[in-house]
């Protein structure tokens, strides 16, 4: 599949998008449309972007294309929100990403020259360090928003603290770590407090986490991976057990284990 070269089409049909959600916003629009704020809406652009994520796994290219319309339309929207409270314009936004792509880029667009992938994030990072917002920073850990995903934000917090030295030095280290924190997790437990029980949970998380960013292994994915395992595994016990007349209220957990045995062994024998 090419990828269109027609500038002029596109820019057309995005000149329609706008004016679609400008005639939405206006006195004869919708009325839910013209009631939303940029700060009332951001759940919908979270779900729309899970939506599209689940699309892109599943790789089912219709289901992509209209998610990721969706994706677009409600960050337009935003943008045209913001233009209408007079604080920026859709022009400037895109334009204003255009000129930072350009030059964060310069081994394309200009003369800078790069050996591999990793070159180009290192000059990346020097080049954005040098731009005023990030300038004008106080943490090193600003820019990493809370409203991620709580393991992604936790390896990313990481990551971050770990560019100045603040890490272990490997897997091994991060493993004791582990240890420690479950050690601390039994403690909190046996005690009965649930602030610490809660505060101690939390703690092995994160440092799971980190175990799994020093194998390179997004932990966000590997847990998303482990859920769709888990639910595969689930839907055959409930199928199963529909097939021979029963219900999940109905199975011992006995049964429910050997079915999920059962699934597990047709999924390695798949791979076989």
């Amino acid at each position: 599949m090419e990828i269109s070269e027609d500038s002029a089409q596109t820019a057309d049909v995005f000149g329609k998008l706008i004016e679609l959600i400008r005639t939405l916003r206006s006195e004869n629009g919708c009325p839910w449309d013209r009631k939303q704020t940029p700060k009332i809406f951001h759940p919908y652009i979270l779900e729309e972007y899970h939506e599209l994520v689940q699309a892109i796994n599943r790789g089912a290219a219709s289901e992509i294309i209209d998610e990721m319309g969706d994706l677009i339309f409600l960050v337009v929207f935003v943008g045209y929100m913001f233009e209408q409270e007079g604080l920026t314009s859709v022009k400037e936004i895109v334009g204003g990403v255009i000129e930072k792509m350009l030059r964060r880029h310069p081994h394309v667009f200009s003369d800078a020259k790069v050996i591999d992938a990793q070159d180009v994030v290192d000059n990346w990072r020097k080049i954005k360090a040098t731009e005023e917002n990030i300038r004008q920073r106080e943490s090193l850990l600003d820019g990493i928003p809370r409203s991620l995903p709580a393991l992604n934000r936790a390896q990313k917090l990481s990551a971050r603290a770990a560019r100045v030295g603040f890490d272990w030095t490997g897997p091994q280290e991060v493993f004791g770590k582990i240890e420690e924190e479950l050690n601390e997790l039994k403690q909190a437990i046996a005690s009965g407090s649930t602030r610490g029980i809660r505060e101690e949970l939390g703690d092995v998380l994160f440092v799971i986490v980190n175990a799994a960013r020093h194998m390179n292994i997004s932990s966000e994915a590997a847990l998303n991976e482990t859920s769709d395992k888990f639910e595969r595994r689930f839907r055959h016990i409930e199928t199963s057990l529909q097939s021979l007349g029963k219900t999940l209220e109905q199975a011992g957990l006995k049964e429910m284990d050997a079915l999920w045995d059962d699934a597990k062994a047709l999924e390695i024998n798949s791979r076989l």
